[in-house]
């Protein structure tokens, strides 16, 4: 060969050889071709003896035959882990806009200055704003309590989306009766919102929830650092502030005892004992039937409230959205 006359490859191949007689001398192989026709010996008595060889598989093709399935599997599996996730939220996003709904047609009829417009918005606003508000606060409430339990997180994003959907749902509420309910509270516009003792904490709760939603967002946590915590602390008063405006308003009737049965679990959850103790052991999966009766109570509790409010706010917006309040 004309290769094997260059002075350099010699060399190169010599040394080959001898470090392969140096590794192999243990083994009784002495060159660098013996080594070789061991290894493929080797290699085909492998090859022979394995199963798929013995099946008449053609190893040449099996191999990447197997890998793109897995490869199909597992992209499969991370696309339906975003979508799910992703659709999940959407889906409560999505529920953000039924408030507005009902309310929009007495609304329009408002702005077009049509009759009985005011009457039937000063009727409507408080149990459908004002229900709708609540079942938003509660949501929110809820998305803790829910990572806690399971671990999930990909609903952890809609904290502040229901909070921010509370504000200005609330801040309709307030609005509207501020301009339309001089029928039922003479006066003007302060007296509307601030007349009575369960007004005043209605109206303190909404101008909680400006602070609370001015700093939902990453540009205000870095600009408060460590105080951004003390001021979304709020919601904790934005909570009795509800509790008492509910309790003046209704006092212990269907709604304020549903909005107790709502609020009894989750405050529950964010005692830290309760919630240390929980996550420690949902990450060790110890004690499985303590946290399954313990969630099916709690769960249970906070089913029976919140189903009444919902059927509360389909009943009163569904009459709404058709411009026939109940007159109570």
């Amino acid at each position: 060969m004309v290769r094997s006359q260059r002075p350099w490859y010699r060399s190169a191949r010599s040394l080959r050889r001898q470090q392969g007689r140096c590794r192999n001398r243990a083994g009784g192989v002495r060159t660098i071709s013996e080594l070789g026709t061991r290894a493929t010996t080797a290699s085909k008595d492998r090859l022979d003896s394995s199963p798929a060889s013995t099946a008449g598989t053609d190893l040449t093709e099996a191999p990447p035959a197997v890998a793109l399935r897995l490869s199909a599997t597992s992209s499969r599996a991370r696309t339906a882990n975003r979508l799910l996730p992703a659709f999940g939220v959407w889906f409560f996003r999505g529920l953000l806009v039924i408030p507005f709904v009902f309310m929009a047609p007495e609304v329009i009829s408002l702005v077009l200055g049509r009759p009985g417009s005011v009457a039937n918005v000063s009727a409507s606003t408080a149990d459908v704003l004002g229900t709708s508000s609540f079942l938003l606060f509660v949501m929110m409430l809820s998305v803790t309590p829910v990572h806690t339990m399971t671990g999930w997180r990909w609903h952890l994003i809609l904290r502040r989306d229901y909070g921010v959907a509370m504000f200005f749902t609330a801040g309709t509420d307030l609005t509207l009766a501020a301009l339309t309910t001089g029928d039922t509270f003479p006066g003007g516009p302060l007296a509307r919102i601030a007349g009575h003792t369960f007004l005043v904490f209605g109206t303190l709760s909404v101008f909680l929830l400006i602070p609370l939603t001015l700093t939902a967002n990453r540009p205000a946590m870095h600009w408060l650092g460590g105080h951004w915590k003390s001021v979304q602390r709020l919601t904790y008063v934005l909570w009795v502030t509800i509790l008492i405006h509910l309790a003046f308003l209704f006092g212990l009737s269907s709604f304020f005892l549903d909005a107790l049965a709502v609020s009894t679990p989750l405050a529950l959850m964010r005692v830290p004992a309760v919630r240390r103790w929980w996550r420690a052991a949902r990450k060790a999966r110890a004690q499985r039937v303590v946290r399954f009766g313990a969630a099916v109570v709690l769960i249970g509790l906070f089913s029976v409230g919140y189903t009444q409010l919902v059927h509360e706010l389909a009943t009163k917006g569904s009459a709404a959205f058709v411009q026939r309040p109940p007159s109570d």
